[in-house]
């Protein structure tokens, strides 16, 4: 199973952690730090309407499955194709440290 996967991780993900830092008003400042550049199969799994402060839009849900890696488990949004999705949830399917399954949502502001 997991040769089957791999073969159709073809695209290339960032995967990222947030970054808090002070400004000089003493407001905390949030980035995103690269922890690695890797391949991966990314499949859109659903579009739900998000409604809030009287505006709706279209949200992208998405499954990326990824060789395992202990430092990918910090990760807490993954760009992709220019896009910031943000991780919602992480899974290890075979609990044998093979898969890295996340499941994201595209991260708009």
């Amino acid at each position: 199973m997991t040769k089957e996967i791999t073969r159709t991780m073809h695209q290339k993900i960032t995967c990222r952690i947030q970054v808090l830092t002070s400004s000089t008003a003493g407001e905390q400042v949030e980035s995103w730090q690269d922890i690695a550049s890797i391949w991966a199969d990314v499949v859109a799994k659903s579009g739900d309407m998000i409604s809030s402060s009287r505006q709706s839009r279209l949200v992208t849900s998405y499954r990326i499955r990824v060789r395992y890696q202990d430092k990918l488990l910090a990760t807490r949004n993954i760009l992709w194709q220019g896009k910031p999705l943000r991780v919602v949830s992480l899974l290890n399917p075979d609990n044998q440290k093979r898969i890295l399954e996340f499941k994201v949502v595209e991260d708009t502001p």
